[in-house]
């Protein structure tokens, strides 16, 4: 059913304390929290449940704010329930009329609630944030109609790829999918296998590069070897559920891929349990490839205020996303995008938007005030960073390429969270010093 309202009762409790009197009303999540839109929030999340079936959900705001705050403080599931207990701040930002010793949800309930919102609803609160910034002056409306682009990669969270590792784990695996569905091998090599992959290992970093390539070779013949004789027994397999079995074959047909695939193959598999990660090459020094997603982001010029978000499969070319991003931005702010700022990697992008001021670094014949514009394009460098030490986009942790997209519009909501409390503090600070010299 749909999720239950935190009730607003006139009679205060007894043996509880009430959080408006226990904390300073005028810190800045307080602040924040008072002028957030949750009205729209709950109707939003409200219209993903049925009306009269199941038991009543948890309340929208509660689980919303604690996936907010997990964001803004770069913490996981468990420790924002944590967090939760000990801090009467947090559990106000989530609609706490009383000071609570016990959570009312475990970490999986997030889980679940991050599957059933899916990122259209988080999408739409990221247009709350831009509502709010506007409120509170952080933006202009004269800031939305000129932006900054640019991609990045948020990397996925899998070990280093290498053959060794992906033949050993593809085998363990179908081995482990066949003997529950009742497959009869005759070696499950589960001692074999994890050698083999620790030989070509050691062998590798001795620099034995010979030795290395026959463990290898040896047990990409031992995945051959169980991969054929899964597909010999799978069609007179009885008494298996059709999820565990349907769960074999795409398995199978992974493997398959990883067994085939060779240094020059194109879509190869990085990761047996996220095989939609990609290798993107940004050109940095300390670190050539990158093994996730491209995110493409769209912020203000002047304020680096983010607004539109997208996660991309595969590595496509720059230019190739921003045709999506700018319909996003503008569906999200209202207004019809005039100008855009970006770097050399989005070559091209001039004849395929003519309605749009496109300025690409190094561009020549500006105006004085077009090339104001065009230096303030690294400003979205530091936001991409900030984004990634402070908002959890430096290494994402959900699942598939749903976990992709939920992971980068969390990151821009709470990045926008992040700068609308600071502009609170400040004007805090700023009025506590007004009172200050009026004493004097």
């Amino acid at each position: 059913m749909k999720p239950r309202k935190i009730e607003d009762k006139f009679q205060p409790e007894l043996l509880k304390i009430q959080l408006i009197h226990l904390l300073d009303m005028k810190h800045s999540l307080v602040q924040l929290a008072d002028k957030f839109n949750w009205t729209k929030i709950d109707e939003l999340c409200s219209a993903k449940f049925c009306k009269n079936n199941g038991r009543t959900a948890l309340p929208s705001r509660m689980v919303v704010g604690l996936l907010l705050l997990k964001q803004m403080n770069d913490l996981s599931d468990e420790e924002v329930c944590a967090k939760f207990i000990e801090n009467p701040y947090f559990q106000y930002f989530c609609g706490n009329k009383y000071f609570e010793h016990k959570i009312g949800l475990t970490s999986e309930s997030l889980t679940n609630w991050r599957k059933r919102l899916g990122n259209e609803i988080f999408q739409q609160i990221l247009v709350e944030t831009i509502a709010l910034g506007l409120a509170e002056e952080v933006i202009s409306p004269k800031e939305l109609s000129e932006v900054i682009s640019d991609t990045t990669v948020q990397e996925k969270n899998i070990t280093y790829p290498t053959d060794g590792k992906l033949l050993c784990k593809a085998l363990e695996q179908v081995v482990e999918l066949g003997l529950a569905c009742g497959v009869k091998f005759r070696q499950t090599y589960k001692r074999t296998a994890p050698r083999l992959k620790n030989n070509a290992a050691r062998l590798s970093h001795a620099r034995k590069p010979a030795q290395a390539k026959r463990e290898t070779k040896r047990l990409r013949t031992l995945l051959g070897r169980v991969i054929r004789e899964s597909e010999r027994q799978i069609e007179n397999l009885k008494n298996v559920s059709q999820g565990l079995l349907q769960q074999f074959k795409d398995k199978i047909i992974v493997a398959k891929q990883v067994f085939e695939q060779k240094r020059d193959s194109k879509d190869k598999i990085y990761s047996i349990h996220e095989p939609e990660v990609s290798c993107i090459a940004k050109g940095k020094a300390h670190k050539k490839y990158e093994f996730g997603s491209k995110v493409g982001i769209v912020s203000t010029i002047k304020n680096s205020f983010i607004l539109a978000v997208d996660s991309f499969s595969g590595n496509p070319y720059d230019g190739k996303t921003l045709s999506d991003l700018l319909i996003q931005t503008e569906l999200n702010t209202g207004e019809n995008i005039t100008t855009v700022v970006l770097d050399k990697g989005y070559r091209g992008c001039k004849k395929a938007h003519p309605e749009i001021k496109v300025m690409l670094s190094g561009d020549r014949n500006l105006s004085p005030s077009e090339k104001k514009k065009l230096k303030q394009r690294s400003k979205i460098e530091p936001t991409i960073g900030l984004m990634k030490s402070k908002c959890r986009m430096d290494l994402n942790r959900l699942k598939g390429s749903i976990g992709d997209k939920l992971n980068a519009t969390l990151a821009a909501v709470a990045y926008n969270l992040r700068m609308i409390l600071r502009v609170i503090f400040y004007f805090i600070i700023y009025c506590l010093f007004l009172q200050n010299i009026q004493k004097e």
